[in-house]
């Protein structure tokens, strides 16, 4: 792909709306057994892509494949982030403070825990719970960056795409 023609996204983009099309009039060719029910090979996966449209449709919040691909698009790059983490905090044998702290990242419906409350219940101080909080929260940034970077030409295009994550992240 020449990177001077635009954003790798918006390539990705347009080959999925390509190969839709593709496939919508190669299932539809009659010599091809169009109008037949095939069977899905990962039925979980299909019933969570389905669920997931028909919640977005019935909340009037999709306009299309783009908004369904660019609400995918952020949340492979939020989920992959953190797991870039989760293995950082793995190998050093952090896992479960990651466990515990994880909900200062991703949010909860719940009220974030105090630190003295959280700090207690690791047995550990306040101040040193509120150091681990801001160091996860910095590693963070950087896997996302990192992640966001692997997408993008230069180091330029990366605060625009993460203004662009965050904006469809905030979209209700």
């Amino acid at each position: 792909m020449d990177r001077q023609k635009g954003k790798f996204r918006s390539f990705l983009l347009a080959s999925l709306k390509n190969f839709l099309a593709n496939t919508h009039d190669h299932a539809h060719a009659l010599k091809r057994g169009g109008g037949q029910e095939l069977l899905p090979l990962d039925e979980e996966q299909i019933a969570e892509a389905e669920s997931l449209y028909r919640t977005q449709v019935d909340a009037g919040h999709v306009a299309g494949e783009d908004r369904v691909f660019e609400r995918t698009w952020a949340e492979t790059l939020v989920r992959d982030s953190l797991e870039q983490l989760s293995r950082y905090y793995k190998t050093e044998g952090k896992e479960g403070l990651f466990q515990e702290l994880r909900i200062f990242l991703t949010g909860s419906a719940d009220p974030l825990p105090s630190y003295a409350d959280l700090a207690s219940r690791l047995g550990t101080q306040a101040s040193t719970l509120r150091s681990h909080i801001t160091r996860l929260r910095a590693r963070y940034r950087e896997a996302l960056r990192a992640e966001v970077r692997r997408t993008v030409e230069t180091d330029a295009e990366v605060e625009g795409e993460l203004r662009e994550l965050l904006r469809v992240l905030t979209a209700s």
